[in-house]
């Protein structure tokens, strides 16, 4: 009994050191802060994360949150450079370097954003929207053949990554290879029948290739998937335009 009586005595001495620790003045801003963000009230977040950082000038989370406050308000110049300072304070986090490059390739920096995606992709070579990101900034500093590698690496060795499919598809439109661009598209509702996107693509790449029957057909298939978007206003006048071209076309023929 004396020796369970002990036990029980250490046990409530334990407890009673057991305390939660206090939380800073710097945490409860940066709490009261991201709850601003993720109801989308960006400008009044802001205040609290800098309120956040001065009393605690290694607050990481209060730095990404800024950060990510400013990407959304579209002020690219400073969410960078709070993404700077925050890798001054880790420079081991994958997120950081590629958020930094997506907000350089926002602020119409693209050459700037192509080493910072680079080392997001060592850091984490799972990153694959670092990848596709990596991919369009080679593509808009005119390096389709770099872009085009990316792409083709990214769906031989995740080919359930639509993207890269969606992505490859209209980076070869905008190359004008069209026949390229559907077959890529057609690889891609292989893998996902719903991907409304890509009967578009291949619409639009049937139709400069002055294919109308195959245009129209999957103008139409798009329009079955998505017939309230705002592209399917296009779709419907493009298969309005192309029907009447064709049947000008046949009466020219039975004319002659």
């Amino acid at each position: 009994m004396q020796i369970n009586s002990n036990v029980e005595k250490n046990l409530a001495k334990a407890m009673n050191k057991v305390t939660i620790p206090k939380k800073s003045r710097s945490y409860e801003l940066c709490v009261k802060a991201d709850a601003l963000r993720f109801a989308k009230s960006y400008r009044e977040s802001i205040k609290y994360y800098l309120d956040s950082i001065m009393m605690d000038r290694e607050h990481q989370e209060a730095y990404w949150g800024l950060a990510v406050s400013y990407k959304y308000l579209t002020e690219y110049s400073k969410a960078i450079k709070t993404l700077e300072k925050l890798i001054e304070l880790d420079d081991k986090n994958d997120k950081y370097f590629f958020e930094l490059g997506v907000c350089n390739l926002s602020n119409g920096h693209p050459e700037e954003a192509i080493p910072h995606l680079i080392k997001a992709i060592i850091i984490n070579k799972e990153n694959l929207e670092a990848q596709i990101q990596l991919a369009i900034a080679h593509e808009l500093v005119e390096e389709t053949d770099l872009s085009l590698m990316i792409y083709n690496k990214l769906i031989e060795t995740n080919p359930e990554f639509l993207k890269a499919y969606y992505n490859k598809g209209a980076m070869l439109m905008g190359m004008g290879d069209f026949l390229e661009a559907s077959k890529t598209f057609f690889q891609l509702i292989k893998r996902n029948p719903d991907y409304y996107k890509a009967y578009l693509g291949i619409a639009m790449s049937f139709d400069k290739l002055s294919r109308f029957g195959d245009a129209i057909r999957y103008y139409k298939k798009f329009l079955g998937l998505k017939q309230f978007s705002e592209d399917a206003v296009f779709a419907r006048q493009r298969i309005a335009e192309l029907r009447e071209m064709t049947s000008n076309r046949e009466n020219n023929l039975t004319l002659i």
